[in-house]
């Protein structure tokens, strides 16, 4: 497993195409289109140079027990995923399984997580692309004018490394969402009764948007009578990527936390569905407070923060 954002091995050169020509700056000759995992990985690791995304080591300290997993998965710990999934690695009974599945699904929803967000910011660029490319008849500062051609140039270079980037990450999330997959049916086929397991199931089947599945595992996993914090959770994502009800899915978000205080993703997806940027700031904030080096907050932290400080100023002088 490549872990995001981490140490990323070059594990093959790049494919033995020509150039894609597609005005990138990264993956040199790597078509978008059919890219491979090592390609992926490569791209990622060529995108954090070029961007000044320093990894993260993970900590010293090894895992040493299936506890320290689930702590590492609720935590939501991606620098520590590796280790736990080296520890995890043949463990064996329904528990051990589900557990391993959990570890693999969650970190393929880390990369698909990484991948929205960038896309996001890619869009974002687009549309200043599409501003500077206006043509202004009555402007006549040259020196403005090169200016805007410069970062027009810049811009259209980083759209295309973020549309690179963005498919690099969606390929690298397709091998653990397999292996996350094969581990849950496992653990299934051991106790069909397992409410956890056909949660991590439904989580599957979610990140594929295949929901007529998702709704199936999600009866079965009903049938249990715990009410454990991650089906709250899959619940407010559902809302979000299958009924685009933010609302609905904030309110989700929320009782999860309650329930869990340490379900780190939970506050982390309130970041991104959140539409109030004071509220979006706020919950920023918070996720800082429970994981400062946290995926969301080195990737759209930076956005977020920018955007709440020009809607201050906004304010400002809309009050004077």
């Amino acid at each position: 497993m490549v872990a995001l954002l981490l140490v990323f091995a070059l594990g093959a050169c790049a494919s033995s195409k020509g150039s894609t020509n597609d005005g990138s700056t990264i993956g040199k000759g790597i078509d978008v289109e059919t890219m491979r995992p090592p390609e992926a990985a490569q791209v990622v690791q060529e995108f954090q140079n070029a961007y000044g995304i320093p990894p993260i080591p993970p900590p010293d300290t090894p895992v040493s027990s299936m506890g320290q997993v689930l702590e590492i998965i609720r935590g939501d710990r991606l620098p520590e995923y590796e280790a736990a999934r080296r520890f995890a690695a043949g463990k064996q009974g329904a528990e051990a399984l589900t557990l391993r599945g959990y570890l693999d699904l969650s970190y393929a929803g880390a990369l698909m997580t990484a991948a929205w967000i960038l896309d996001h910011e890619r869009r974002q660029d687009l549309t200043e692309l599409r501003q500077l490319a206006t043509s202004r008849p009555f402007d006549d500062d040259n020196e403005a004018l090169a200016a805007d051609k410069s970062r027009a140039a810049k811009l259209r270079a980083k759209t295309a490394d973020l549309r690179k980037v963005v498919r690099a990450l969606r390929v690298l999330s397709e091998a653990p969402l397999v292996s996350g997959s094969d581990l849950i049916t496992q653990a299934i086929s051991q106790d069909p009764k397992s409410q956890l397991a056909y949660l991590a199931n439904a989580n599957y089947y979610r990140l594929r948007g295949e929901w007529l599945e998702f709704d199936r595992m999600m009866r079965y996993a009903d049938e249990g009578a715990e009410d454990p914090p991650v089906r709250t959770y899959l619940r407010a994502m559902e809302a979000f990527e299958r009924y685009v009800d933010p609302a609905r899915t904030e309110k989700l978000l929320k009782e999860t936390i309650a329930k869990r205080p340490d379900f780190v993703r939970a506050q982390a997806n309130l970041v991104l569905v959140n539409e109030n940027i004071e509220e979006k700031y706020a919950e920023l904030q918070a996720l800082k407070q429970l994981s400062p080096t946290h995926l969301v907050v080195r990737l759209a932290g930076p956005m977020i923060e920018e955007e709440y400080k020009t809607s201050q100023e906004l304010k400002g002088a809309l009050s004077d």
